[in-house]
């Protein structure tokens, strides 16, 4: 692995510690601690979460097991853009992740341009620059192509010791019925938000805040996922992974 690569994963490990797309019909969702309200939602035809978000009240005691039984899509593609917010500016990093079953690749860019990736396939992690055809192969362990690009997933809440969640609710979130889980990281001190899609169970967006101010953001977006994705999951010299 290049001295770049190595330095750019050893840093994302350790800095934060999309809607799936269809036919749509509506549902009912009973609002926590108010069974007489209840908000028109729009959600896939089969509406695999509806059933199970009807028959809860959502509540910080028991969210780790609602967003753990959720449904979510097999194959997806989605776009996320993470900001970190200094004093002196920001930095946003640009990234685009395949997954198709135990099997996903990210891609981080530069504007437009790729620069690095991330496979994970069989039990294996293989990170390689764009443009160079060796890459570093090492065994998964608790890597994940998440922490590759700074992006938390739906996996992030279910690690939250329960003692650091503040609240979990619905909320509107980019013009999507969300789960919104509050929680106080521990080691940081900061409040962290997190919004789960009704419609997909998928992780859609956090933030994160330093007393009030906003410190990082993140958002993702669903893109088509292509029918054939074996070139997707191809090494740069040409091969499969084993």
């Amino acid at each position: 692995m290049s001295a770049a690569v190595a330095v750019l994963v050893i840093l994302l490990l350790n800095m934060f510690g999309s809607p799936f797309v269809g036919s749509r019909t509506s549902g009912d969702i009973v609002l926590p601690g108010d069974s007489d309200e209840k908000i028109d939602v729009a959600l896939t035809d089969e509406a695999p979460n509806l059933e199970l978000l009807q028959s809860v009240t959502v509540g910080k005691d028991n969210i780790k097991k609602v967003v753990a039984a959720l449904s979510r899509p097999d194959r997806y593609h989605i776009s996320a853009n993470s900001t970190i917010y200094y004093s002196t500016g920001q930095s946003t990093a640009t990234a685009e992740s395949y997954v198709d079953g135990e099997r996903s690749h990210t891609i981080r860019y530069r504007g437009d341009t790729p620069q690095s990736h991330a496979l994970i396939s069989g039990g294996q992690v293989y990170l390689w620059e764009e443009g160079e055809p060796s890459y570093y192969k090492g065994n998964l362990g608790s890597f994940t192509e998440d922490d590759y690009v700074f992006i938390p997933t739906y996996e992030r809440i279910l690690s939250l010791p329960q003692s650091d969640i503040l609240a979990a609710d619905y909320s509107q979130y980019n013009e999507q019925y969300c789960i919104y889980v509050e929680s106080r990281d521990s080691r940081s001190g900061y409040r962290v938000l997190y919004y789960i899609s009704v419609d997909s169970g998928l992780l859609i967006g956090a933030q994160s805040f330093e007393n009030d101010l906003l410190v990082y953001a993140m958002s993702c977006d669903l893109l088509d996922m292509p029918e054939d994705v074996s070139d997707l999951f191809m090494l740069p010299d040409g091969t499969q992974p084993e």
